[in-house]
Protein backbone atom coordinates (compact mmCIF):
# COMPACT_ATOMS: atom_id res chain seq x y z
CA UNK A 1 0.00 0.00 0.00
CA UNK A 2 2.75 2.58 0.70
CA UNK A 3 4.37 1.83 -2.52
CA UNK A 4 0.84 2.58 -4.12
CA UNK A 5 0.24 5.60 -2.22
CA UNK A 6 4.36 7.08 -3.53
CA UNK A 7 3.01 6.54 -6.80
CA UNK A 8 -0.30 8.62 -6.34
CA UNK A 9 1.48 11.70 -5.17
CA UNK A 10 3.80 11.93 -7.77
CA UNK A 11 2.25 14.79 -9.48
CA UNK A 12 0.30 17.15 -7.18
CA UNK A 13 -2.25 18.60 -9.22
CA UNK A 14 -1.97 21.88 -8.26
CA UNK A 15 0.94 22.05 -9.85
CA UNK A 16 -0.24 20.03 -13.12
CA UNK A 17 -1.43 21.88 -16.59
CA UNK A 18 -4.03 20.55 -18.47
CA UNK A 19 -5.21 21.88 -22.34
CA UNK A 20 -8.90 22.39 -23.03
CA UNK A 21 -9.39 19.49 -24.25
CA UNK A 22 -8.02 17.27 -21.66
CA UNK A 23 -10.48 19.40 -19.01
CA UNK A 24 -13.08 18.79 -20.77
CA UNK A 25 -12.21 15.30 -20.91
CA UNK A 26 -12.07 15.04 -17.18
CA UNK A 27 -15.38 16.77 -16.50
CA UNK A 28 -17.17 14.12 -19.06
CA UNK A 29 -18.23 17.12 -21.57
CA UNK A 30 -17.04 18.11 -25.34
CA UNK A 31 -14.84 21.11 -25.95
CA UNK A 32 -17.88 22.99 -27.38
CA UNK A 33 -19.48 22.57 -24.03
CA UNK A 34 -16.68 22.89 -21.60
CA UNK A 35 -16.59 26.30 -23.56
CA UNK A 36 -20.11 27.03 -23.06
CA UNK A 37 -19.66 26.81 -19.67
CA UNK A 38 -16.26 28.94 -19.22
CA UNK A 39 -18.74 32.10 -20.78
CA UNK A 40 -22.02 30.92 -18.70
CA UNK A 41 -21.08 29.63 -15.41
CA UNK A 42 -18.48 31.92 -13.16
CA UNK A 43 -17.54 29.13 -10.90
CA UNK A 44 -16.34 27.53 -13.78
CA UNK A 45 -12.28 27.48 -14.44
CA UNK A 46 -11.01 30.25 -16.88
CA UNK A 47 -8.11 29.24 -17.36
CA UNK A 48 -4.73 31.55 -18.68
CA UNK A 49 -2.25 31.50 -21.50
CA UNK A 50 1.40 31.80 -20.81
CA UNK A 51 1.94 34.12 -23.52
CA UNK A 52 -0.21 37.30 -24.58
CA UNK A 53 -0.11 35.63 -28.35
CA UNK A 54 -3.53 35.44 -29.32
CA UNK A 55 -2.75 31.72 -30.64
CA UNK A 56 -1.01 30.73 -26.78
CA UNK A 57 -2.84 27.32 -25.46
CA UNK A 58 -5.33 28.13 -22.72
CA UNK A 59 -4.34 25.42 -20.06
CA UNK A 60 -5.76 24.69 -16.93
CA UNK A 61 -4.77 23.74 -13.02
CA UNK A 62 -5.69 20.48 -12.78
CA UNK A 63 -6.98 21.07 -9.02
CA UNK A 64 -9.24 23.70 -10.28
CA UNK A 65 -10.64 21.42 -13.05
CA UNK A 66 -11.13 18.79 -9.82
CA UNK A 67 -13.05 21.60 -7.92
CA UNK A 68 -14.81 22.08 -10.97
CA UNK A 69 -16.28 18.60 -11.75
CA UNK A 70 -17.31 18.20 -8.00
CA UNK A 71 -18.62 20.92 -7.96
CA UNK A 72 -20.71 20.06 -10.84
CA UNK A 73 -21.53 16.29 -9.40
CA UNK A 74 -22.71 18.61 -6.48
CA UNK A 75 -25.34 19.99 -8.50
CA UNK A 76 -26.28 17.21 -10.24
CA UNK A 77 -25.63 18.06 -13.61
Amino acid sequence: MQNAQQKAQWADPQYVQVTKAEAARIIARSVPEFDRLRRVDPRCPAGYKQTDARSATVRFRLSDIYEYSDTLMKRGE
